[in-house]
């Protein structure tokens, strides 16, 4: 796992008490152990995923260095809202300016909790629901900003990305250790997410490994990641060892903390699975189709296709 803001974040971290992310909280005397039980966190506090405070996240956002990362982008009077009047899933939002959909640079949904990944198509996982913050949804986008050939739009994005991935990502690693949770999970809708993700996150089902290391090996080295992933969104991608049509809809993406997950996701075992379900697979681009529904939904091709 490398990223070149992990160190610095994880001395920043370090620094960090639990009065600076549950700042302005009523009750300041509150402990680690105070809101978490049996390894789990207590979901009876209303703080973001039981630990941090809007000031709290303001902080966090302050200490690694987001706030002056977003002013670079013109993006600045930083608003923050949470919402945990679900126990179970917590919303975050973060606003530029006024509190509008039109001014939202960040929204995130997660939960916390064991999760029961299926076993049918896994070889020797262990016999235990990992214990996991699970990414349900998280926006990144700049509204001040219009898609160009440089930042083309992908599917799902009304707006450009805002370049701060792999900081957001430390910054959960970090936040999924403190709540002593075992690992990310996330269930990727999109194609281009998975291919963003998987540098970090593996599959936990490894026929979606071998389904992404078979279009990134068969595609990417033809086309432009926004080609590909507009196919894979329309249904233009097709094995060509099958004739079958490609239908994206993976399950759930993993980033292993603990030792018996990185043990297991990087045994031999899971790797030659992996590496025999490639051998299924060799995917090419149905460019008819793709060009004509491109056309259709007006949506620019940046690159020759024939």
């Amino acid at each position: 796992m490398k990223n070149r803001f992990r160190k610095q974040y994880i001395k920043i971290a370090r620094k960090m008490t639990l009065a600076d992310i549950q700042a302005g909280a009523e009750d300041n005397n509150l402990t680690m152990d105070d809101i978490i039980s049996a390894g789990r966190v207590d979901q009876s506090t209303n703080f973001f995923m039981g630990v941090f405070t809007r000031q709290g996240i303001k902080n966090v956002i302050d200490a690694f260095g987001l706030t002056e990362a977003l002013a670079r982008l013109g993006l600045s009077d930083l608003q923050i809202t949470i919402d945990t009047s679900d126990p179970h899933t917590h919303r975050l939002y973060v606003f530029t300016g006024d509190t509008c959909d039109n001014n939202k640079i960040c929204e995130m949904v997660v939960k916390k909790g064991p999760v029961d990944i299926q076993r049918d198509n896994l070889p020797k996982f262990p016999d235990r629901k990992p214990n996991l913050l699970q990414i349900e949804w998280l926006l990144l986008q700049n509204p001040r900003i219009s898609f160009d050939e440089v930042r083309p739009q992908l599917p799902g994005q009304q707006y450009p990305g805002l370049g701060i991935g792999d900081r957001m990502l430390q910054i959960l690693i970090i936040m999924t250790r403190r709540l002593r949770l075992e690992g990310l999970i996330n269930k990727p809708r999109y194609y281009h997410t998975a291919f963003m993700f998987t540098k970090d996150f593996v599959f936990t089902n490894p026929n979606n490994q071998a389904i992404l290391f078979s279009i990134n090996r068969d595609l990417l080295t033809k086309y432009r990641l926004h080609t590909v992933a507009w196919a894979a969104h329309f249904d233009c991608i097709i094995n060509h060892m099958t004739g079958q049509t490609l239908i994206w809809d993976t399950d759930y993406l993993i980033l292993p903390l603990e030792k018996y997950l990185l043990k297991y996701f990087h045994s031999k075992e899971y790797q030659k699975a992996v590496e025999d379900k490639m051998k299924r697979y060799k995917f090419i681009i149905d460019l008819n189709k793709f060009q004509k529904i491109m056309q259709k939904n007006k949506i620019p091709i940046y690159e020759k296709l024939f």
